[in-house]
């Protein structure tokens, strides 16, 4: 069994080599040269059906679905740092992203339905976002942040902070924007720390 604390990283673009993928890749790198295990998931690539308001996870704390999803939710529950990281389309996280955020209202339940003690008190967890956008729009990140915040919180993870990028838009931007790369290293560097640090 391997006790290294795990850094979870979700790729909610649908562009391989993109602008967010560039950013998690650095910033699952950092949390690896920190000590830590890491493990990155392309969301793209999982069939995962939109939540279709059953509610029956209400009554159980398990979706029904039978999908990639079921997968996905013991992998959120192991790791004791997310990281998602998806671009802006209208002003939100990709469909792929949101669809996965979605289907976590079972993990909702399962906290402020059912009171289940693994997702009570004390977040256990910490959650980073990544994100970038082709305008430079000052509210652009607004309502895919809110979201952001209230998926980790699903699962019990502390909102540990984001790094928002305006004005990326061509595939392989971030590269040419300063520091943005390095940055998102330090972030997974400083995550990972912070857990070591923490004793998870």
């Amino acid at each position: 069994m391997n006790d290294k604390a795990l850094v979870l990283g979700l790729y909610g673009s649908p562009r391989k080599g993109g602008n967010t993928e560039l950013l998690l890749d650095e910033a699952l790198t950092g949390a690896a040269d920190a000590g830590v295990r890491t493990e990155a998931i392309r969301l793209c690539g999982l069939r995962v059906t939109p939540c279709t308001e059953c509610l029956s996870c209400f009554n159980t704390g398990a979706c029904v679905i039978d999908d990639d999803m079921q997968g996905l939710y013991p992998r959120l529950l192991e790791a004791e740092a997310v990281i998602l990281a998806s671009p802006i389309f209208f002003y939100g996280i990709t469909a792929w992203a949101k669809a996965v955020v979605d289907r976590c209202q079972a993990l909702w339940a399962r906290k402020y339905v059912l009171h289940d003690p693994l997702l009570q008190g004390e977040k256990k967890r910490k959650g980073f976002f990544l994100s970038v956008g082709g305008t430079k729009g000052q509210r652009m990140f607004d309502g895919a942040t809110l979201t952001v915040k209230y998926f980790f919180d699903a699962f019990n993870a502390a909102y540990a902070g984001e790094l928002l990028f305006r004005g990326v838009d061509a595939c392989g931007d971030i590269a040419k924007t300063p520091d943005a790369l390095s940055q998102a290293r330090a972030a997974g560097r400083n995550l990972a720390q912070d857990l070591r640090g923490s004793g998870r």
